[in-house]
């Protein structure tokens, strides 16, 4: 076993390397917008290496891995393991990537399948409800509930210290599409308090979302807003949406809201908004402690 080695949290759209030492402390990290999106299949690897060596210097230093990177978009697919995943199973599904040049494995993501045909997925943030888990309480790993807000965002229920459930909120890239690509919004935007609350408000308003989005474009068109609050409004909805079909499924405790400072706002104003407490956590180190929670667990560190 070795004294230091590196983590490397990797999804769609950013790269994140960090050198940890045997506690899980991080010592150095390189950062890049260097996804797996932004590189051809075959460029992968010799990347990694490029970056491991930049970060470990002379050594040789063991990598473990979590997120897209082991997609089937990415440098080798990682089968998922079956819901409730833990730190054991994840570390007993730790994936050795084929690679000559270095000692790389890579987390497996978390699968959900239900009789009725519900089915989800997903790669990265079972790591990072792994690493919350490193500093959660007795009580708080009994049972609790984590949103982990992104393009798409994970609600995550947690029993016995395990993911027993999951569901996925399409939020993030259902507002990217809506926002870029159809007739609801046009010309310039800005953020405006003021249309998000509106957006927010009508989410509430019984009817189904399906029958809600066009109102960002009615209400430009009838007057009621001006045409470059129709985003910050759409984002209100859709935000609203997410978080008012979740806030009849929780109990008394808590959500544990994972994420950085720039969405905590509106999901804190969201939650305000249907009676729902939360925590919040910047979650910038949650990551890391997982991919070092899950290596002790594989006896790599």
């Amino acid at each position: 076993m070795v004294k230091d080695f590196l983590a490397c949290d990797w999804g769609t759209s950013s790269f994140r390397l960090m050198r940890l030492d045997q506690q899980g402390n991080i010592l150095s990290v390189k950062e890049t917008k260097n996804g797996i999106k932004a590189l051809k299949c075959q460029d992968i690897e010799r990347y990694l290496i490029g970056e491991c060596r930049e970060v470990a210097g002379s050594e040789t230093l063991p990598v473990v891995m979590c997120g897209m990177v082991g997609s089937s978009i990415g440098w080798y697919e990682v089968p998922y393991v079956d819901c409730p995943a833990s730190e054991a199973t994840l570390a007993a599904e730790l994936w050795r990537v084929p690679c000559e040049s270095l000692e790389a494995y890579c987390v497996s993501g978390v699968k959900l399948q239900t009789s009725t045909g519900i089915a989800d997925v997903m790669r990265g943030e079972e790591t990072q409800v792994v690493g919350w888990l490193t500093q959660a309480s007795v009580q708080e790993r009994a049972h609790s509930v984590l949103c982990l807000p992104g393009t798409h965002s994970k609600w995550v229920t947690i029993t016995d210290g395990c993911i027993s459930d999951f569901s996925t909120a399409f939020t993030g890239e259902l507002y990217s599409l809506l926002k870029d690509h159809s007739v609801l919004v046009q010309g310039e935007q800005h953020d405006s308090a003021e249309a998000f609350s509106a957006g927010l408000q009508a989410s509430g308003g019984g009817a189904a979302l399906i029958h809600q989005l066009f109102n960002a474009r009615s209400r430009t068109v009838l007057g009621l807003q001006e045409p470059a609050d129709s985003a910050a409004y759409l984002s209100g909805l859709l935000l609203g949406s997410e978080v008012g079909a979740m806030a009849s499924t929780l109990g008394s405790g808590p959500v544990h809201l994972v994420c950085g400072d720039y969405l905590a706002g509106p999901y804190r104003q969201a939650f305000e908004h249907y009676g729902v407490d939360c925590t919040h956590y910047s979650g910038g180190t949650f990551s890391a402690k997982g991919l070092w929670s899950v290596a002790r667990a594989a006896n790599l560190i």
